[in-house]
């Protein structure tokens, strides 16, 4: 009985960062995704990794419990957040692309999150999470959350969410995920950018044309032949998207654990 109280704080607290994690990574935080399978999911990975996390001594059920709770929610919420930001990524490049093709009034609701997403944007999301699931992506986030338990141990009383270190941190995974969406965006933006120049010039040079009937579905057949084209460098930009994800949240394991 006296085992039964010692590991109960411990194991309670491997369930709250378990169920804050996959309350905000990718998939698992999906919006269709039942409330009862997320929190089943979180019960059985704490289950199965509860016996492999280090811990070094006794949580009391106490007033502090409260505390280690609330350091443990963040923590999961921190991590699974970096991770959805690579993800958001995607569909900003999307929101580029569909402003130059000229369909950024036509969004779609995204069954992640229940939003209106760009059309663009929505189909490289797909593509995306297909890429992730062929490459065990949800296995090593899964991976990921075990091992942040020994860069923050769940004794802790607390973490270093406001250091500087952890700030740097999410400052470099924000701006990671603009160049990202920049870098999968710019062929497409700058490519119908001459297109719209060329148009520019020949409403300019045959004033007979009329350049705004031809104009638009000019720019819809060339930014799709585009998106066709682009599509395997789109796959090697997506792979350096994955590679920094998963950097980002093993440096914001180590800074939230206070390892520089």
């Amino acid at each position: 009985m006296n085992l039964f109280f010692m590991y109960l704080p411990i194991f309670l607290l491997v369930f709250v960062r378990m169920s804050a994690f996959f309350v905000a990574a990718p998939f698992f935080s999906i919006k269709g995704v039942p409330n009862q399978f997320k929190i089943a999911l979180a019960f059985v990975m704490a289950m199965i990794s509860f016996q492999y996390i280090p811990v070094q001594g006794q949580i009391p059920l106490d007033l502090t419990f409260i505390l280690h709770v609330c350091k443990e929610a963040l923590v999961g919420v921190i991590l699974g957040f970096i991770c959805e930001l690579m993800f958001v990524a995607v569909q900003v490049a999307g929101g580029l692309m569909d402003m130059q093709m000229g369909l950024a009034m036509a969004n779609v609701i995204d069954p992640r999150t229940g939003a209106y997403v760009p059309i663009t944007g929505n189909f490289k999301n797909i593509l995306a999470t297909l890429y992730f699931f062929s490459i065990n992506g949800h296995h090593m986030l899964i991976r990921g959350i075990i091992k942040s338990y020994e860069a923050i141990p769940v004794e802790a009383a607390w973490a270093a969410f406001g250091s500087e270190q952890v700030m740097l941190t999410a400052v470099k995974v924000f701006q990671n995920m603009f160049l990202s969406a920049f870098m999968m965006a710019a062929p497409i933006v700058v490519a119908l950018f001459l297109v719209d120049l060329s148009l520019g010039i020949i409403a300019k040079s045959v004033p007979q044309f009329n350049i705004f009937v031809v104009g638009l579905p000019i720019k819809m057949l060339a930014g799709f032949l585009l998106l066709i084209v682009v599509m395997p460098a789109f796959l090697l930009t997506l792979s350096g998207l994955f590679e920094s994800m998963f950097r980002a949240l093993a440096e914001m394991m180590n800074m939230l654990g206070g390892t520089p």
